[in-house]
């Protein structure tokens, strides 16, 4: 081979590397920018989906975090006098007077000190003092031998009376009254347990109430 034959072929071959050396460079370089552009659009998908959201106001604060805090029980101490309604969400227990309606969503205690002048409303409810209103529990309605009721009692599921009741008792379940205890009114149940030792001074009623109402007509 001749020798200038020989310096074209190492001319050539240095093209040929310098050409691979900037195609790798260049093939770097591209991905580099598809990357950044990828990270750019990215960045301004999420700037643009945060500026559409909107700002939590302090009233919106204020609704989640009551929303997380569980209820807890609420209690009125003997000696404390409440001028107006009651109403709570959560587990109640009253020692105290209520010169007002009390409205319980959950479990209501009325302790032997407790004074209550209006109606009660409750989930169920267990009595040992005194209420001078209606009650009425959507499930059970418990009155203890101390506790005393000067107006009717409608319980959703059962009843049981052991304390005094001057007025009518319904329930469309069980109603038990108990030894000792005293009933000045009418009683509705769809089923009756007379315990020896109660009195009852009124009528006494075990139809369903679509019977009693067919029997109208």
């Amino acid at each position: 081979m001749r020798p200038m034959d020989n310096d074209k072929d190492f001319q050539d071959l240095g093209k040929a590397r310098r050409k691979g050396l900037f195609g790798r460079f260049n093939a770097r370089l591209n991905d580099a920018l598809e990357t950044s552009r990828g990270s750019a659009e990215v960045a301004r998908n999420v700037v643009a989906e945060t500026a559409g959201t909107p700002q939590a106001t302090a009233d919106d604060l204020a609704m989640r975090r009551a929303k997380s805090v569980s209820p807890k029980k609420m209690i009125i101490p003997e000696g404390v006098i409440i001028e107006g309604s009651l109403t709570g969400g959560s587990e109640t227990e009253v020692g105290g007077r209520v010169d007002g309606h009390i409205t319980i969503e959950g479990r209501l205690y009325l302790g032997p000190s407790a004074l209550v002048s209006g109606n009660v409303s409750a989930g169920s409810c267990k009595i040992e003092g005194l209420v001078e209103g209606k009650v009425e529990c959507s499930d059970e309605v418990e009155l203890a031998p101390s506790g005393r009721l000067n107006a009717d009692v409608i319980a959703g599921k059962k009843a049981s009376i052991a304390g005094q009741v001057f007025g009518n008792v319904t329930t469309p379940g069980v109603l038990r009254l108990c030894n000792g205890c005293r009933v000045e009114g009418d009683v509705r149940a769809r089923s009756l347990v007379l315990e020896d030792g109660a009195l009852l001074n009124g009528t006494c009623s075990m139809r369903p109430p679509s019977q009693r109402n067919a029997s109208k007509k």
